[in-house]
């Protein structure tokens, strides 16, 4: 079963803004080399905060006005959504104890 899903403009307010729980949303492209390089660790780290935080993948190129509303310059760009707002916004490639203390913070009783 895979854990990231691919959001799409039409289910973002739902899947995203309105989610109980945290959410990390992977802005990418599919010719993005090191936007490839990072999946396996998204599927890790997907699988160890299953049900505490949700990742997500937004395709720059098939969704542009999700990309315009955030202002995506370059890929990857992560964006961290908690309680409808964003909190975070880390830019290329993080290591996974980067990713694991960003996230962390935002767990059950964070901020």
């Amino acid at each position: 079963m895979n854990l990231i899903k691919d959001i799409s403009t039409d289910v973002f307010e739902d899947e995203v803004m309105r989610s109980p729980i945290p959410v990390f949303i992977d802005f990418h492209a599919t010719w993005c080399g090191p936007c490839k390089a990072i999946m396996p660790m998204l599927e890790d780290v997907a699988r160890e905060y299953e049900g505490e935080v949700r990742i997500v993948k937004i395709d720059i190129e098939a969704e542009p006005e999700l990309a315009t509303r955030f202002g995506i310059r370059a890929v990857p760009t992560f964006v961290l959504i908690h309680k409808g707002e964003e909190k975070e916004r880390p830019r290329g490639i993080l290591t996974r104890g980067n990713m694991s203390a960003l996230l962390e913070g935002y767990l059950e009783g964070g901020q």
